[in-house]
């Protein structure tokens, strides 16, 4: 049976697989809204229409009435099991029974008091997963099982083992997603976590909600999913034009989005200076990292080429997630 791991973030869903030589790994944002709609003039492409109990939904990528997805409850939700679907029909492989390996932030996954597992969080993630969805004149993978890990901690696996840390190092993991930010203090070579942290009102998505508004003002009214677009997109002229209707506010409306980004870098910063005064190290992760990783460098200058931002860092969780199960069943098989 196939594995694959889904790192179900609410602004892109990342999945892994193992194709029988490589890890591959494909990243799909989210952007779904009530309803369905109509096929259009092609023929060789089925419409993502979903039906999950008597709730009809629509893949929409332009919508300004696309759902939001920046909320804590997202990982339990309706939204939460369309994402994940819709990302695993966009890897190619054919709808099968797989097991799937799915993400919690780190928060939900421990208990802040004491940094044990939150089997309650873990098994809702799991039911959530399990229930049942259909695809209108199409067919979707069945999820035979699921493995739940913690957002965050796996990405830097491999690199923490790789920088030969030593069992007395402290590294801190900050994980910048669309909703929360989430870190961890790592001993040693992942000897144990001996404290988390997070906050759930602190995401990219309070740039992109101050994106849809100034996308609005500027007769723009647009998704979620394009107003991220324009967020990575923002020094590409072209694409700005593309997006903004009344071209007279464009730099009014990049303004407010360069402005909301220096706020949320230096809240990201102020907020791991409080956890973790004085890490040995810094790894950063997640879709958000390259909009904070100047600030974070600031707040940690001593630390010099000690702050580092992982290469792939938003899909470097569903990547490294899909080498932690292979080297599990490799053990288990040789056992």
């Amino acid at each position: 049976m196939l594995t694959i791991s889904v790192d179900d973030g609410s602004t892109n869903v990342k999945v892994s697989w193992f194709n029988g030589k490589t890890v591959e790994t494909i990243i799909s944002p989210n952007s779904f809204r009530k309803g369905w709609k109509s096929a259009g003039l092609r023929s060789d492409k089925v419409i993502a229409n979903y039906l999950i109990g008597e709730t009809k939904y629509t893949y929409d990528i332009t919508s300004d009435k696309a759902l939001e997805t920046t909320h804590i409850d997202y990982q339990y939700s309706d939204l939460n099991l369309l994402s994940l679907h819709h990302a695993l029909l966009q890897t190619g492989l054919p709808p099968q029974v797989i097991k799937v390996v799915v993400t919690l932030p780190i928060t939900v996954y421990y208990n802040a008091d004491d940094c044990q597992k939150n089997e309650a969080n873990i098994q809702r993630k799991k039911d959530n997963v399990m229930r049942e969805i259909s695809l209108n004149k199409g067919e979707v993978f069945e999820i035979s099982s699921v493995e739940v890990m913690p957002e965050s901690v796996p990405a830097v696996l491999t690199t923490l083992i790789d920088s030969s840390a030593s069992e007395f190092s402290r590294t801190l993991v900050i994980d910048i997603g669309g909703t929360t930010v989430d870190s961890a203090v790592i001993v040693g070579q992942f000897e144990e976590i001996s404290d988390i942290y997070g906050n759930n009102e602190i995401g990219i998505g309070l740039v992109t909600n101050t994106a849809r508004q100034a996308l609005s003002n500027a007769d723009s009214d647009a998704s979620y999913l394009v107003a991220n677009e324009l967020i990575k997109n923002r020094h590409n002229l072209e694409f700005v034009k593309e997006v903004i209707n009344d071209l007279s506010k464009v730099d009014e409306v990049l303004n407010k989005i360069e402005n909301r980004i220096s706020e949320l870098a230096q809240n990201v910063a102020e907020e791991m200076k409080k956890f973790c005064k004085n890490p040995n190290r810094v790894y950063l992760v997640g879709g958000g990292a390259p909009l904070v990783f100047e600030a974070v460098k600031v707040a940690y200058a001593t630390l010099g080429d000690r702050v580092v931002i992982l290469e792939n860092a938003q899909t470097a969780l569903a990547t490294e997630n899909m080498l932690y199960s292979l080297s599990e069943n490799s053990d288990k098989s040789t056992a």
